[in-house]
């Protein structure tokens, strides 16, 4: 019973009720739209940018004042002709008869220097040949057997050469590669790669081989040091020396040839005394100078 009074009811009113809900949407949708539209509108006004302000303003000529600038600046044979320019085809008639013109005086002056050669023949004194001098084949003799300065001298050296002891005195410390020796020094049991030959302060030192100075240079534990490469992988190192040398890097020595006197030694080989610091290497590995037959 409730039902059928529902549908007649709503029947009556159905009309009514489904204009309100159209009108109630309508409103909804405007109010929404306008939302939107002022949210859109405050977006475009941060990003908005001004171009006049940014870039200065800019008059646009229309296409009728552009079109006249271009008949202006173009060029007719009428326009060449009232200037006085000289058209292309001008150009290359004039080069023509310019180069026929030059033709002309240069067969020209031919005629007249073959003419004018033919009648200094006729009056020319053979001179005679000079003989070159003795002193022109002298200098010439001189270029010819002047050395080549690039040759670099070349040295021997091996395990059977007789080498010049650099000094003649106590080994006060001997070669050991292998077994620990004691340096009273430095109070240490160590290796030592060398043999240090005691010597009185200012005695001279000698190369043990000819060879060419590589490098002179001071260490903290051997002092002024000066390196001799005798070829072959071999060298010879000198220690303990003054620095008044008598040689210089890249000079070339010769055996028994003094290098520099006896210094006193530094305070890592104090307690020896005054001694040359003597060493030979073999592609840069110690070898025993002992085992050299020497003078």
């Amino acid at each position: 019973m409730k039902n059928n009074k529902f549908w007649t009811y709503f029947n009556k009113k159905g009309y009514y009720v489904i204009l309100s809900l159209c009108i109630l949407t309508i409103l909804v949708t405007t109010f929404i739209t306008r939302n939107n539209l002022n949210t859109l509108d405050k977006v475009n006004e941060e990003n908005y940018i001004d171009l006049d302000e940014e870039y200065g303003t800019f008059d646009l000529e229309d296409v009728g004042t552009i079109n006249a600038y271009q008949n202006d600046l173009d060029i007719t044979n009428e326009d060449i002709a009232g200037s006085g320019t000289a058209t292309a085809e001008d150009l290359i008639l004039t080069e023509e008869e310019t180069a026929k013109e030059e033709s002309k005086d240069l067969a020209a002056e031919e005629e007249v220097i073959i003419a004018s050669n033919n009648e200094t023949n006729n009056n020319i004194i053979p001179l005679p040949v000079a003989e070159e001098t003795k002193e022109d084949e002298k200098v010439v003799s001189l270029i010819d057997e002047e050395p080549d300065k690039e040759t670099v001298e070349t040295f021997s050296f091996s395990e059977d050469t007789i080498i010049q002891w650099p000094s003649y005195g106590e080994i006060v410390m001997d070669f050991s590669s292998d077994k620990l020796v004691y340096d009273k020094t430095l109070e240490e049991y160590r290796v030592h790669p060398a043999v240090c030959i005691a010597a009185a302060e200012n005695e001279e030192v000698k190369a043990a081989a000819k060879g060419r100075v590589e490098t002179v240079k001071k260490e903290a534990d051997t002092g002024i040091t000066v390196v001799i490469n005798h070829g072959d992988g071999w060298k010879t190192i000198y220690g303990q020396l003054k620095e008044d040398l008598a040689i210089k890097e890249n000079d070339v020595v010769e055996k028994g040839q003094v290098i520099g006197k006896i210094a006193e030694p530094t305070k890592y080989s104090a307690l020896l005394g005054k001694h040359v610091y003597f060493k030979v290497e073999k592609d840069g590995k110690p070898v025993d100078p002992k085992q050299f037959q020497h003078e």
